[in-house]
């Protein structure tokens, strides 16, 4: 049985729930590849721009409906205190994929790439005898295709169906969609057919749905292989506004006109980029809750054909956004301060769920500090794989703590860097056009950073030179600034953060890898 989730299944989210929790009775042609005692399969899936109130099972508002999450949740460990590296996608994915802070090859912003020297969870994997597979969004570098070094199947992936960049149009996935658009504008909006494997794919349909169908089918291929499948939505990343006509009809909504590349320039285009979204999309909560439910559809609908193939109890499920929640698609993160763009709590801590039924007790919350830099070296725990002994790893096993073993925080420090840490502050042509409003409405760390110290927080607010501490335990929000009150605290940690990023800036000559903007 399969679940269609292709048109209005977000209008019927009890049907979807109870056609789910049906999905437990196995089929005839399940495999031992899910039994106990086979090597366990894993499946890695990764949100673009989640609210961390958007999750119902991390406390998420009224309008918010994910059961298919909070089954996942409820059936694993749920971090209510987990952290990525970056506060945007690019560079935290790199992280999770390598267990490393992607500092140490130069990345601190859009635009770098992922390295040759860089070894991935699918390189690792694959090794083992797995058959890899990424599905999705891949944001690891330029728009170059499999000439790339960050190219997925140049970094250990068997098979990728997916388009490169941040940006992934939800509807339009034609080379013909690219037609009237010059290539930077096209590249940016993410329009035009999906790369399977080195040839690109037309294809027609909502993104949520193609990326869905391509998961399962890489899983039914290789249900009888110990597989690793990274599944990468695209939802609820802008532009948001995007949704099927017969589904915005059941809506109620209008559509909203996607950018015409008839009225003109880059320049133009940037206009219409800052303009279209946030506060100015029509019912655009509504729009977003939209994707957020399909994903959470289709979410179910993998989870429901693992169990239907015999394959959930053995399948290692690990879920985790990439950042915090954009505030330009109408995302919610509290009750955290800040969101995507910015080193407050609400732009670097992101809901993460660890699920493995044969092997972990479900129903569990683990509130220690952690890191999606964990996930590489724990799923090497969990497999009993070796780790690369040539290269510091900086995210730490999280199976003892998973497993129940050890209550203590698998990290005492962690640490986040802004877009140009050392650099001078950004400035602008015409500080009233596109691009300077556009940094303004996400209020963009360039030059500060943060540093975690137990329950400690301090901030450098680069932009105005100012230092925030906050004790977490306390004041989850960041609206108590207590460093006035511990400037001996403030000391030790900005010694302690000056002293990691010296350590990680030893590595830059050997990458020589710039970064850059996305603009």
């Amino acid at each position: 049985m399969r679940i269609n989730n292709r048109f209005g299944s977000y209008f019927l989210a009890m049907e979807v729930t109870a056609a789910v929790g049906l999905l437990g009775c196995g089929s005839p042609d399940a495999d031992t590849s899910g039994k106990p005692g086979a090597q366990p399969n894993v499946l890695l899936i990764v949100s673009d721009d989640q609210g961390y109130a958007d999750f119902g099972a991390f406390g998420g508002r009224s309008d918010v409906k994910t059961p298919n999450l909070d089954n996942l949740a409820n059936s694993g460990v749920r971090f209510s205190n987990a952290y990525v590296t970056m506060s945007i996608c690019s560079p935290s994915r790199m992280s999770i994929l390598t267990g490393r802070q992607q500092q140490r090859w130069g990345v601190y912003n859009y635009g770098a790439s992922l390295p040759d020297s860089e070894i991935t969870l699918a390189e690792q994997l694959k090794e083992q005898g797995y058959s890899t597979g990424m599905v999705g969004k891949s944001h690891y570098g330029s728009y170059a295709g499999p000439e790339a070094p960050e190219f997925p199947t140049n970094h250990g992936f068997d098979y990728f169906y997916g388009k490169e960049g941040g940006t992934m149009d939800y509807l339009r996935h034609k080379a013909a969609d690219r037609e009237d658009f010059t290539t930077k504008m096209a590249n940016h909006l993410g329009i035009g057919p999906f790369w399977e494997n080195e040839q690109l794919k037309d294809t027609t349909g909502y993104s949520t749905d193609i990326i869905l169908d391509k998961s399962l089918e890489f899983i039914n291929r290789h249900q009888r292989d110990p597989f690793f499948l990274m599944v990468s939505f695209n939802a609820v990343h802008l532009f948001t506004h995007q949704i099927p006509e017969e589904d915005l009809k059941k809506m109620g909504v209008e559509k909203v006109p996607d950018w015409d590349p008839e009225t003109g320039t880059w320049a133009e285009y940037l206009e219409w980029y800052v303009n279209t979204v946030k506060p100015n999309t029509p019912e655009g909560r509504k729009r977003y809750l939209y994707h957020l439910h399909r994903m959470d559809d289709a979410i179910g609908a993998l989870l429901g054909n693992l169990e239907e193939k015999g394959l959930r109890e053995n399948t290692i499920v690990v879920f985790i956004s990439d950042n915090g929640g954009s505030p330009r698609t109408y995302a919610i993160n509290d009750p955290l301060r800040g969101n995507k763009y910015i080193l407050d709590e609400g732009g670097i801590r992101v809901p993460m769920v660890v699920s493995w039924p044969e092997k972990i007790k479900g129903g569990r919350v683990f509130d220690k500090m952690v890191s999606g830099m964990d996930i590489f070296p724990t799923l090497h725990d969990a497999l009993g794989m070796e780790m690369p002994r040539d290269r510091e790893i900086d995210g730490v096993s999280l199976l003892p703590a998973i497993q129940g073993e050890v209550a203590e925080a698998p990290h005492e420090w962690l640490f986040w860097t802004g877009f140009h840490p050392t650099g001078e502050p950004k400035t602008y042509d015409d500080p009233d056009g596109a691009l300077a409003r556009h940094d303004r409405t996400y209020n963009g760390d360039l030059n500060g950073w943060a540093v975690r110290y137990g329950n400690w927080k301090l901030r450098f607010y680069g932009t105005s030179g100012t230092y925030g501490l906050y004790d977490l335990s306390a004041d989850i929000g960041e609206s108590n600034n207590l460093a006035k009150r511990h400037p001996e605290l403030v000391e030790r940690m900005m010694s302690r953060y000056y002293q990691w990023h010296e350590n990680i800036k030893k590595n830059h000559e050997k990458y020589k890898v710039p970064a850059s903007s996305e603009f």
